[in-house]
């Protein structure tokens, strides 16, 4: 259904993740990811072609011209997206999906286990005022939105009195791939790593840890205002040598921050690894905004940085003249950066050990199901997206 096949357009990005592995021995690990994007017959020429997936059924696709814009949403009709497939086709049969809509409240209808069905509150997701709140009904109800907005509305309706039942296991065994988001930037023109698809190779440095050249778009520089100098420890210590490195190296620290150029400038590795570590979400007041309870982790924290990951990208740099960057969140706060947040409503035998069981049924109603990313139970150390 989402037409995956194997990346046809490698960049700069991809060029110099190859070289860098070969640098330090692991080259014979590269490989090209699978990506659900249409290439066509002629990869980068962004050519139209009636429906290639669907015997005509589908819509047209265009194929890709390596514009890197793939995360951020493909302006030229090459990225297989829930709109040329899935929910296409469900529109085609009649299925009425409701854009910009969020979901507030459901609640059992009769029967207090779902068994007759349930009634979800809704309203515009995109209003500030005028929400447009109203009910709707439905004998089956599939939660699917994503592990953060799953676990969010679960824990609120447990919390609330609307679905008491649900398991005391929501919000745990929260896992993120046990991931790190480092980079290396090539102040200047020298290379532009904003071309190719948005995750197209990837490496592996040993059994446990692998890494993926990411990039956005040319002009996607966002990420560029939390991208700092990469500087190895922890706590005060990491603080005070990321302080000293300002002093010793200014201008190599400023190019590393400066947010123009950023895409085009900067390989971004993805580093994950399959070694476990899980987080407990739960629904908690912060200081700065009291008013509504958001969620939050709670307990001990997953590890902030990884040593081989950060040693791969220092010595990186120095080879091939860049900056090894990280993000100042890792850094000030100890906080890892993370793209996949995955867990909180797993599998288990029974609600003790899981919220959901192996049908994806919510432990203790009948016709309600989670199918998303928060069933996962272990760290995949991949991609998942």
């Amino acid at each position: 259904m989402l037409g995956v096949t194997r990346n046809e357009i490698l960049g700069d990005a991809d060029n110099v993740l190859r070289q860098m592995a070969e640098a330090q021995g692991v080259g014979d690990t590269f490989y090209k990811t699978d990506v659900a994007v249409y290439f066509g017959d002629e990869p980068g020429k962004g050519k139209p072609h009636a429906d290639p997936y669907f015997n005509g059924e589908g819509p047209p696709r265009s194929s890709c011209i390596g514009c890197g814009g793939c995360m951020v949403g493909c302006r030229f009709n090459a990225k297989n997206t829930l709109d040329k497939n899935y929910l296409y086709f469900a529109e085609k049969r009649g299925a009425k999906v409701l854009a910009e809509t969020r979901v507030t409240d459901i609640r059992p209808r009769g029967a207090s286990d779902g068994s007759e069905g349930y009634t979800l509150t809704v309203e515009r997701s995109t209003a500030r005022v005028f929400k447009h709140r109203r009910q709707i009904t439905a004998r089956h109800v599939v939660l699917a939105a994503s592990a953060l907005g799953t676990m969010d509305l679960l824990l609120r309706m447990k919390q609330h009195g609307a679905l008491p039942n649900v398991s005391e296991r929501i919000g745990c065994d929260v896992r993120t791939n046990s991931e790190s988001i480092l980079g290396v930037r090539f102040p200047g023109a020298r290379f532009d790593m904003s071309k190719g698809i948005a995750i197209g190779s990837g490496i592996h440095l040993d059994r446990f840890t692998h890494i993926e050249a990411t990039r956005y778009p040319r002009g996607s520089d966002v990420l560029g205002l939390i991208a700092t100098m990469l500087v190895d420890g922890k706590g005060r210590m990491r603080i005070l040598k990321w302080i000293a490195s300002a002093f010793r190296h200014p201008l190599r620290f400023a190019r590393a921050g400066w947010p123009f150029g950023f895409a085009r400038q900067t390989l971004i590795l993805l580093v994950m690894q399959t070694i476990d570590a899980t987080l407990r979400m739960r629904l908690r007041r912060r200081w700065f905004w009291p008013f509504r309870r958001a969620l939050a982790t709670t307990g001990d924290r997953i590890p902030t940085n990884i040593p081989v990951a950060n040693a791969f990208a220092r010595r990186a740099a120095e080879q091939l003249g860049g900056i090894a960057i990280t993000s100042t969140s890792e850094i000030l706060f100890d906080m890892p950066m993370t793209a996949h947040c995955i867990g909180g409503c797993v599998m288990g035998a029974d609600a003790e050990h899981g919220v959901i069981d192996a049908q994806h049924r919510v432990f203790g109603y009948q016709n309600l199901y989670v199918v998303d990313g928060s069933a996962v139970g272990a760290n995949l150390g991949v991609n998942q997206a």
